[in-house]
């Protein structure tokens, strides 16, 4: 995700993304980055992202917290995490960083 989360940081006018990433080998630190992109999205304001039956744990889940809490505008987040190695004590720094997201409306989030 690399090249990827630089390069959709600058997309300063994207309003919708919606990505299918699930069943590849995306980790928590690969996570962080696409977070600190996404971040540059300033007008963004729905969020949809598959990201089941990845190698996801709880590093860098607050990077990526945060850099989707920099989506000002932001209404409708929609993430799966399922089938990842997520403990419970890092939803809280991912929490804290979508909590600045003032604008939400609709939070669906899904862990099995």
């Amino acid at each position: 995700l690399g090249e990827f989360s630089a390069g959709i940081g600058r997309c300063k006018q994207l309003r919708s993304l919606e990505l299918h990433f699930a069943h590849n080998r995306i980790t928590g630190e690969s996570l962080g980055d696409f977070g600190e992109g996404i971040g540059g999205c300033e007008r963004l304001n729905k969020l949809e992202l598959w990201l089941s039956h990845n190698k996801i744990s709880g590093e860098k889940l607050g990077a990526f917290g945060n850099g989707i809490g920099r989506c000002k505008l932001l209404k409708q987040l929609d993430v799966i995490f399922s089938s990842n190695q997520i403990s419970g004590e890092k939803f809280g720094e991912f929490g804290q960083g979508i909590g600045r997201c003032a604008q939400l409306i609709k939070l669906w989030l899904r862990f099995q």
